[in-house]
């Protein structure tokens, strides 16, 4: 009887412990979609609400980026009247585990100034690491991607 309350048990435990990790995902994912959303609508805190303050994000042929550098450039994006930016987001896979996530995930960059007859259109792929911090809130801690030729 032991052994089968034992069994039950941790049978409970292990679908507890895989439902959790699946609602850490869907909780990623939807930080990510509030994320975009932010960013599209001009939003400086919200945009800027997933990253923690020891992100620092890797890409090619730029200098190393902080939670710094990220909050300048949004605002120089939000506050230039002369130009639209647009991002929007696939997310290819995302895996948590314990206090650590990571998004596998495409991200494409619509960038048109006004004087302009079209549209600029630049596709990243890229990983994100996530971290669960003490309040249990993910934040993005690191980030890097990639130029691609197109998303397909």
């Amino acid at each position: 009887m032991k052994k089968f309350l034992f069994l039950q048990f941790s049978i409970l435990i292990f679908v507890n412990s895989l439902f959790l990790a699946q609602n850490d995902s869907g909780e990623i994912n939807s930080i990510l979609k509030n994320w975009i959303t932010s960013f599209n609508e001009k939003n400086l805190s919200g945009a800027l609400s997933i990253y923690s303050e020891k992100f620092i994000g890797y890409y090619p042929n730029q200098p190393d980026q902080n939670f710094t550098s990220i909050k300048e450039q949004y605002e120089s994006i939000f506050k230039n009247k002369n130009l639209s930016a647009k991002l929007e987001l696939e997310v290819l896979e995302t895996t948590e585990k314990e206090n650590f996530a990571y998004v596998s995930m495409i991200l494409t960059a619509t960038i048109k100034p006004t004087f302009s007859p079209q549209a600029a259109i630049a596709y990243d792929k890229g990983i994100q690491i996530w971290e669960k911090e003490i309040t249990g809130n993910w934040k993005l801690i690191r980030s890097s991607t990639f130029p691609i030729q197109n998303k397909d």
